[in-house]
């Protein structure tokens, strides 16, 4: 299948393999047949860069399934859980990214995935619904590989990658209330594409549903 992972990697140096929650792992949809579909946990760490500061990025794991149905290939997005980052230039203030509705995970000539995310902002500024990016304007991410996939370990099968979105476009902040114009000034958003990165590496867990 033209998943988002190829199993054709290159070996890896041994070293302490993670442990993978599968709890997220989505229900198949109606016909799938178990023996053809397969769970993948990625867990990624990395930093978004925002014009020429960067947010060092804590853990964020994205669960998702893969497989053929009507013999074509097919996925079903599970979810998407995040650390709060905090922003170093601004005390208190926190950054989380959440998912926003759409994924695709195929890869082509042009990316490696696609994901719509949105960051929720927390700290003593922001209003409760603070955030940058939303379900209705997403902040929107191509993800390009960088390097090979390493195969850190064959059984299970754990894969290591790296990625870049370098075109990443942020909005300003919505719903963060009278203080919303200075905390945009504080974070240098609106961002446009091009002065932006989103940089990853990326720890794989996969686990078969037969």
């Amino acid at each position: 299948m033209a998943s988002a992972l190829a199993l054709t990697a290159a070996p890896a140096a041994a070293s302490p393999l993670p442990e993978f929650d599968f709890t997220d792992c989505p229900t198949l949809p109606a016909g799938a047949d178990p023996a053809r579909w397969r769970c993948e946990v990625l867990v990624s760490t990395g930093t978004l860069r925002i014009s020429r500061r960067e947010v060092p990025l804590r853990a964020m794991r994205l669960t998702f399934a893969e497989g053929r149905l009507d013999g074509r290939y097919a996925q079903v997005f599970g979810s998407l859980v995040a650390e709060p980052s905090p922003v170093p230039w601004l005390p208190g203030v926190t950054l989380r990214p959440r998912y926003a509705g759409h994924s695709d995970f195929e890869s082509n000539d042009e990316r490696k995935g696609e994901i719509d995310l949105a960051f929720t902002v927390r700290g003593p500024l922001p209003g409760a619904s603070c955030a940058i990016g939303s379900e209705v304007e997403p902040v929107h991410s191509e993800i390009q590989q960088v390097g090979e996939t390493e195969l850190l370990s064959p059984d299970p099968p754990v894969l290591r990658f790296r990625s870049v979105d370098e075109r990443l476009a942020l909005p300003a902040t919505t719903g963060c209330g009278p203080l919303a114009r200075l905390l945009d000034h504080r974070l240098g958003l609106p961002s446009p594409s091009g002065r932006n990165s989103l940089r990853q590496v990326t720890l794989v867990g996969l686990r078969p549903y037969a």
